[in-house]
């Protein structure tokens, strides 16, 4: 966290929200260095609820996860906290999809959406619905910080919640750049390579040769091949986002 904070003073950013999934363990560090460079520190957590990830800023303790989406709200509300849906129509079904109705704002732009079709969709239906809007960088590494950010005219930590919640926000939107994708999954991957190794051992036999040859490759080789295999992923991304949300735009067609 003290890390993630200088890092944010270096990109220019007054404030930052930490939100890791479901733990709250880095505020009391992340809030101190914060204090330190003059930047709010908007404490935060990414939740796993029933129907999808939620976001709460403003928090005073954790949210448990597991809970339905309205059991969820109910506490971020009792905490008098905001509550954001975060990629609401992500193509892996991470997010909470239509359930927007009770959120107090929508995460229109997220910077590691490679299909971009989620967040066209998810800011064409905050804009019907007059949704609050939120852009987020998702950020998983220092290198991710303020690629996605909002501009909010706020000195404190209850402006900028009340702001987000009246819809007074400015959106600059930038994706994160692919290298920048490809070395953190290669360091993810570095990371829990003992776990990958045990999940890949449950593949059938060509299955798990052929991964396991593929996770050695990306790991050993640093290569620019690796780079244009993203840059194919991501072209691909697009008709596949396109096909896992296909129901999704017939079920809302007249909505629009």
């Amino acid at each position: 966290p003290r890390e993630l904070v200088r890092y944010a003073k270096k990109c220019g950013l007054g404030a930052l929200a930490l939100t890791d999934h479901n733990t709250t363990k880095g505020w009391q560090e992340a809030k101190e260095e914060a204090e330190k460079h003059g930047i709010i520190f908007i404490p935060g957590e990414e939740i796993d609820t029933q129907e999808g990830h939620l976001l709460a800023l403003g928090i005073s303790e954790a949210v448990p996860s597991g809970l339905s989406l309205e059991e969820t709200l109910d506490i971020i509300r009792d905490q008098a906290a905001i509550s954001i849906a975060p990629h609401p129509f992500d193509p892996r079904k991470q997010g909470i999809g239509f359930n927007l109705k009770r959120v107090d704002a929508v995460e229109v732009f997220n910077a590691m959406a490679l299909d971009r079709i989620s967040n066209w969709y998810a800011e064409r239906y905050a804009k019907k619905h007059g949704k609050p809007m939120t852009a987020g960088s998702d950020a998983h590494s220092l290198s991710m910080v303020g690629r996605a950010t909002c501009w909010i005219p706020a000195e404190d930590l209850d402006g900028i919640l009340k702001q987000i919640k009246i819809g007074g926000t400015h959106l600059q939107k930038s994706y994160i750049p692919l290298p920048v994708l490809v070395d953190w999954a290669r360091e993810r991957f570095l990371r829990s390579y003992g776990q990958v190794l045990i999940r890949i051992a449950g593949y059938n036999r060509p299955k798990a040769f052929f991964a396991s040859f593929l996770l050695k490759s990306f790991l050993l080789s640093k290569g620019r091949k690796w780079y244009w295999l993203a840059r194919i992923g991501e072209f691909l991304a697009v008709p596949w986002s396109g096909m896992r949300l296909t129901t999704t735009f017939i079920k809302t067609l007249f909505q629009f």
